[in-house]
């Protein structure tokens, strides 16, 4: 399934969760091997956009109406503001504006689509993820250095809702268990999914043998229910980054 992202023209990959959202979606513009349009629904720190080749508020990439773009990874959001240290992305009405205008132009584009304020894991508040509804490929990130580590508030984002969907208390360890049940509640990772687009949990982070073993054991559940693909990866700054599809023939 990684394959078809890369070489599907105009499709729209949205990547919701915590644990290196931003990570994934330049390093997936980065192997898209033509021009590729990247940007939020939500926020995202000015500096995480500075890797991109080319920077464009909506109405100057609407004033250049060819196709071709001489750079690869290209930012593209309502407002571009260097005095800001966030940048807010667009509305769904928008967001269905700017996706068609890249549809005509053969352009994929990439939003991130969730907001976790540094922490690796979370579940959704009621008005999240904002997802939006041209969407073909919905990657939900997990960091899988979470486990072992308590459910509070410094490792989880939106602690109450997490609690309600995995059925944990404040302060249990968070196992395998854990990111299976986030990952299959109705309310969980995948909650506010179009119905026809591709779901795919990356698990982020792994960079050990027993983190390695213990995603393979979450791929196999997620995989028996009706997750369309697992990826493995390894996405840190710094790093080699890592990669592995585990789709279910």
């Amino acid at each position: 399934m990684l394959d078809e992202i890369m070489l599907t023209q105009d499709s729209v990959t949205a990547i919701v969760g915590a644990g290196g959202k931003t990570s994934l979606m330049l390093y997936l513009a980065r192997m898209v091997p033509r021009t590729c349009l990247i940007t939020t629904t939500t926020k995202v720190g000015s500096d995480q956009i500075l890797e991109a080749d080319a920077r464009f508020c909506y109405s100057e990439f609407l004033m250049r109406n060819t196709p071709v773009y001489p750079k690869r990874m290209i930012w593209v959001s309502p407002e571009l503001s260097t005095s800001n240290t966030k940048i807010s992305g667009f509305e769904l009405d928008q967001f269905s504006e700017f996706a068609a205008v890249a549809k005509k132009r053969m352009l994929p584009v990439i939003v991130e689509a969730d907001g976790a304020h540094m922490r690796h894991i979370k579940a959704p508040a009621q008005h999240e993820p904002v997802i939006p509804k041209e969407t073909n490929f919905l990657l939900h990130v997990t960091g899988m250095d979470v486990l072992g580590k308590p459910a509070d508030d410094q490792n989880v984002h939106r602690l109450p809702f997490f609690l309600d969907v995995t059925e944990l208390r404040e302060g249990d360890i968070l196992n395998e268990e854990s990111i299976i049940r986030l990952l299959l509640h109705p309310e969980g990772g995948f909650k506010n999914s179009p119905s026809f687009c591709k779901k795919i949990a990356v698990l982020n982070q792994v960079d050990t043998s027993d983190l390695m073993d213990a995603a393979y054991r979450i791929s196999k559940v997620l995989l028996e229910n009706g997750i369309d693909d697992v990826w493995i990866s390894r996405l840190f700054p710094g790093k080699d980054a890592l990669i592995k599809s585990l789709k279910s023939k």
